[in-house]
């Protein structure tokens, strides 16, 4: 009786902090520069957040080291849920590509919500006679090597996709690593590296303008922007490379605050103006998950890519 007494006395302080949640700004960060996926979404997200909240979000980018800057900072929070990473993959891959991280993923953080499904594409130099994946496959094993990708890293996810082709469908194929997904795609469309995997929203106006051939999804499911379009998973079952924004705060977070940033961020999505914004992107909005279902999502896909790092040995460092 004393020991229920004693948690209770505990607990409360905490439900009363979490009843009045958010009483100050929330701090939204991005681990990326402006301008690219993941701060065009926040920043929108931002705005409709705050207006769910009734409080301030301020979106702050904090480039730097494959997101690691942005991520430690936010691990080393207060676990009052007023502050809020908006993470891919990275935040539990890099664990495996780097040494002496300043954070634990599994230990300092974790999910709340997911936005969006970023699903990366395979497009090939419209002058090579390729047209399909199995087409690509049965070339590439005709000529070993002869083919290349481009990507915007090493370690990214576009490098990781060519890997796990490689290894799925038993070809070799050479990685070209570049800055970005604009100069990757521009060495495409040059001719002079063959293919190159990149997030749907740089490709789609290259796509429309016949200057990339789209041949592969790396989503599960075909998407709207592309029907006809093949997922990879059509003729490779099972691959899967998407980038996935999620959201993510301190572990010792107030289970309370977590459910509340669930649902206001479920109700975000939902509203017709954000599916559009998305779309417009060429982002897929997440379907309605809880807190432990955004995990399990979350950890399902940076698992598929953690056996392709341990397989290729790959390092950042």
């Amino acid at each position: 009786m004393q020991r229920r007494a004693l948690l209770a006395g505990l607990a409360a302080p905490a439900m009363a902090r979490a009843s009045t949640w958010p009483d100050r700004p929330l701090r939204f960060v991005i681990p990326f520069p402006p301008g690219g996926n993941f701060d065009i979404t926040g920043r929108l997200f931002c705005r409709y957040l705050a207006e769910e909240l009734g409080q301030t979000v301020i979106a702050e980018n904090r480039p730097g080291a494959a997101t690691v800057v942005a991520t430690a900072q936010v691990a080393r929070s207060a676990p009052d849920g007023l502050t809020v990473l908006s993470g891919g993959l990275n935040v539990a891959l890099n664990a495996l590509l780097m040494r002496d991280l300043p954070y634990d993923a599994e230990r300092d953080l974790v999910a709340v919500a997911q936005l969006t499904t970023v699903p990366y594409l395979l497009s090939v130099d419209p002058r090579l006679p390729i047209g399909s994946v199995a087409e690509l496959i049965a070339a590439a094993k005709a000529a070993p090597g002869h083919f290349s990708y481009a990507s915007f890293g090493i370690g990214g996810a576009a490098h990781l996709a060519g890997e796990m082709l490689d290894r799925m469908a038993g070809v070799t194929t050479l990685h070209v690593p570049f800055s970005g997904a604009a100069p990757a795609m521009i060495e495409v469309m040059a001719g002079r590296v063959s293919m190159a995997w990149t997030s749907l929203p740089p490709a789609l106006p290259e796509i429309a303008a016949g200057k990339l051939r789209p041949i592969g999804i790396g989503s599960l499911e075909r998407v709207a922007f592309l029907p006809e379009v093949p997922t990879v998973a059509e003729t490779l079952p099972g691959f899967e490379v998407v980038s996935l924004n999620t959201l993510f705060v301190p572990r010792r977070t107030p289970e309370a605050v977590i459910q509340r940033l669930n649902q206001a961020s479920q109700a975000v999505m939902r509203l017709p103006a954000m599916q559009q914004a998305m779309a417009a992107q060429g982002f897929l909005a997440a379907p309605p998950m809880d807190p432990a279902e955004t995990a399990a999502r979350f950890n399902a896909t940076a698992g598929k890519l953690a056996t392709v790092i341990r397989e290729a040995r790959l390092r950042l460092e």
